[in-house]
């Protein structure tokens, strides 16, 4: 950024796309009142600056009510740092912490296999080294290219943003990963782009665990229905009590002897909490990617109150039913941290989605979310 670009050039901007009056100025910010110019509509002007400024650090907000519409510019600039040393050290952090859980994992696993064999279940345990290496495969790739989606949405948008962040978690996590996080200082300009950039990462992340778990669970051990039971009852195996309803619809594609129980080996395992992370991520709460493409889909007021409404009923989930008390945990974390305000969702916050693109989007949001469902097994 030229040490040269203040407000006077972004006034010059300005002036390219709207005629404008000052409103109204304080330490940190300037308000003006403005018009498009003839020739563009008020969306197209505020793109083409949006687009001229952001890249500067200047993040413009379009506001208004009636025929009387505001912008509000910064008087500074705001850049995001790259961070491209911390983003390696907690790559390299979160590909060992998820290596160490999946060789935990394995280990395991094995362990149960072979006390299994006390009960005449005779199966071959997993080389510890190529199920740790498949189950890092399983929990890194649907989440990296998860946030590899956001980060070249926001790329192709020009919505400035971090580097992915992954968070490792060993011991405290079952994946040995919170998943990564990229920041992003600005809103985009339209709620259109809020909507791609939400969805971007769970439409990726989610196929891609689907098929992971596909491949895993092809190459899981199959056993007869009664040992399995007998196991059960001994304490041995513990059976799922929900799992996503796109791993159901795969497991079906999967042949199984007629009688037999596929025992999920840890690979698997991981694909299987991925994509009911992704159920959670994609619930309509605060800035959640689902929160995002809610938001694009409806309002501000509508936003809120659906926000509220799912973490009550996350919470009520957990109390009704245990083997969903993560979710209601999830729920309270996503709620502490982005439920509580309010969701403009655009930088332009006169926005609003297209007949056409809210049914493409709407109909998107609700085939992932129909996918990752935790049904009841």
């Amino acid at each position: 950024m030229s040490d040269e670009y203040g407000p006077h050039e972004v006034e010059a901007e300005l002036s390219k796309y709207f005629t404008f009056i000052l409103s109204g100025r304080t330490e940190t910010s300037t308000e003006y009142i403005v018009e498009p110019l003839p020739g563009y509509s008020l969306e197209e002007a505020f793109s083409l600056f949006y687009d001229e400024v952001v890249p500067k650090g200047y993040y413009p907000l379009l506001t208004g009510s009636g025929d009387t519409y505001v912008l509000l510019l910064p008087n500074s600039p705001r850049r995001v740092k790259v961070r491209r040393k911390l983003a390696a050290a907690l790559l390299g952090a979160t590909v060992a912490s998820v290596a160490i859980t999946g060789y935990f994992s394995v280990q395991s696993y094995n362990e149960v296999i072979s006390s299994l064999r006390n009960i005449g279940i005779f199966i071959e345990g997993t080389n510890i080294w190529v199920g740790t290496l498949f189950f890092s495969l399983a929990v890194l790739l649907p989440i990296f290219l998860h946030e590899a989606g956001h980060f070249i949405t926001a790329m192709r948008t020009k919505l400035p943003a971090s580097f992915p962040l992954p968070i490792p978690a060993p011991l405290i996590s079952p994946l040995g990963t919170f998943g990564a996080i990229i920041q992003l200082l600005y809103l985009p300009k339209h709620v259109k782009e809020l909507a791609k950039l939400g969805i971007s990462g769970p439409l990726v992340g989610t196929l891609l665990a689907l098929a992971l778990f596909g491949g895993a669970y092809a190459l899981s051990p199959q056993v007869p229905e009664e040992q399995v039971a007998e196991a059960i009852s001994r304490g041995l195996l513990i059976p799922i009590s929900v799992a996503p309803l796109g791993s159901l619809l795969v497991s079906r594609l999967i042949p199984v002897e007629l009688g037999s129980v596929v025992l999920m080996n840890p690979a698997a395992e991981a694909a299987y909490l991925i994509l009911l992370i992704h159920f959670a991520n994609l619930l309509p709460v605060g800035q959640l990617d689902g929160g995002h493409v809610f938001r694009a889909l409806t309002s501000v007021k509508i936003h809120r109150y659906a926000s509220i409404a799912t973490a009550l009923g996350g919470f009520a989930a957990a109390f009704l039913y245990p083997p969903l008390s993560w979710l209601g945990f999830f729920m309270l974390i996503a709620w502490f941290i982005s439920g509580t305000r309010p969701h403009y969702g655009a930088a332009n916050t006169l926005s609003k989605l297209d007949a056409v693109d809210r049914l493409k989007i709407g109909a998107l949001y609700a085939f992932l979310l129909a996918l990752t469902f935790p049904f009841p097994t």
